[in-house]
């Protein structure tokens, strides 16, 4: 199958119309009419159905049009390799970065790499821990920056402790917790828990954390699996609680109207790591990166 056609047909199925789809490849409609009859005629059935408002594809019209999308993909990632050579960067690595962390540190930590740019490249991937403990094990990434105790298969991975912390209860700063000492647990039970386990690779952590504070009945009313910051604004405007990394909270505590409880029970550790593959770590790239990291960190006073 000509590699072109599969483009085509991806490009037709993306936008459900075969005139939007010549606009964009700059071809004409009987040319990719054309296209589609030789697909056709080769899988010996319908790759799309022509509907009142456009086309769908079928579904070996789908998978054919997967390829096409992989292909392109590929071009445009052979033609960015291209780019960052003739601008002299010889390679790239790939950084993982948990949702807690891309919403309160790392932001910064990237503006300085603008600032002051590395001569390699940096794709920025933004999703929660455990999948991007995925990524590295499947050699999709090359360094993740999250929290340094997790139970995924580290085979093949290495990490290491960036600074230390803990968690901490957080509520909204106009609530009558705050600056109050030795918060008793029970003193949280009128408050509506809002968990943010997946994204920030807690998972059952708000769960065994309430049994520990002798919380047992108390049920998180929400769970928050996208953009952490909508925490912080729930914090913010209701009677709510949420279970936050406290020193990684802090950086950012001015941004949002949040603080932490002076709670009368320690809570656990939640430390903040720096994942890589063991061939990934002596490489000169990502020492350079972690140099970087260090720096900025020692700055902010964490590291």
């Amino acid at each position: 199958m000509n590699p072109r056609f599969l483009v085509h047909l991806a490009t037709i199925v993306e936008l459900g119309s075969v005139t939007k789809a010549a606009r964009k490849l700059n071809t004409t409609q009987p040319t990719l009419s054309r296209t589609i009859k030789v697909i056709e005629d080769r899988v010996g059935g319908a790759v799309l159905r022509r509907e009142r408002r456009g086309v769908t594809a079928t579904e070996i019209g789908l998978r054919l049009a997967e390829a096409g999308t992989e292909i392109m993909r590929r071009s445009q990632q052979a033609d960015a390799a291209i780019q960052e050579w003739r601008h002299g960067r010889t390679s790239d690595i790939r950084v993982g970065v948990g949702p807690m962390l891309a919403a309160t540190i790392m932001g910064d930590f990237f503006a300085e790499t603008v600032v002051s740019p590395p001569a390699y490249g940096m794709k920025i991937y933004c999703e929660y821990a455990a999948r991007l403990v995925e990524r590295l094990n499947s050699n999709q990434l090359d360094v993740a920056i999250i929290p340094y105790e997790l139970t995924q298969r580290e085979d093949g991975l290495v990490r290491e402790k960036l600074f230390q912390d803990r968690l901490a209860v957080f509520v909204g700063r106009s609530d009558p917790l705050v600056g109050k000492p030795r918060v008793a647990p029970q003193e949280l039970a009128g408050h509506q828990w809002i968990s943010v386990g997946e994204i920030s690779g807690l998972f059952d952590v708000t769960r065994d954390t309430l049994d520990h504070l002798g919380l047992p009945d108390v049920a998180p009313v929400l769970e928050n699996t996208g953009d952490v910051t909508m925490t912080f604004r729930i914090l913010e405007l209701t009677k709510s609680c949420s279970m936050l990394p406290f020193r990684v909270l802090g950086t950012v505590q001015q941004r949002f109207d949040i603080a932490p409880v002076d709670m009368d029970v320690e809570l656990p550790a939640r430390n903040v790591g720096f994942w890589t593959t063991v061939p990934g770590r002596d490489l000169p790239e990502i020492q350079d990166f972690l140099n970087r990291l260090t720096a900025y960190l020692a700055k902010m006073g964490l590291y």
